[in-house]
């Protein structure tokens, strides 16, 4: 999605299928999305996880390799059966990832 103005987000564009791997490390305060680009985060601050009627909101302040500030916000959506999403917000555009969890 890109950002129509300073305050407003525009449409988010039609979704693509993707299988990336998403890596939390907090003992070393990175994530990594290994996806066509691998992404690195490295983690400044955890914002802590907000409750509301439809979701539960986990969120991080990262940087990325080259130093840029991305909001990382990982979504528990209850009224969907719990889908997981993970959020990336950069300053002039953001991404979504829906998440399916591997336990092997």
């Amino acid at each position: 999605m890109q950002r129509k103005n300073s305050k407003e987000w525009g449409k988010w564009s039609t979704p693509k299928p993707t299988e990336v791997i998403i890596s939390l490390d907090f003992n070393k305060d990175k994530i990594v999305i290994y996806s066509t680009e691998i992404q690195h985060y490295r983690i400044i601050e955890a914002l802590g996880t907000e409750h509301t009627d439809k979701d539960v909101i986990t969120s991080y302040i990262c940087k990325n390799v080259e130093g840029i500030v991305v909001k990382l916000s990982f979504f528990i959506r209850k009224d969907l059966d719990n889908k997981t999403q993970l959020y990336l917000y950069h300053k002039n555009f953001a991404f979504c990832y829906d998440i399916v969890e591997i336990t092997e």
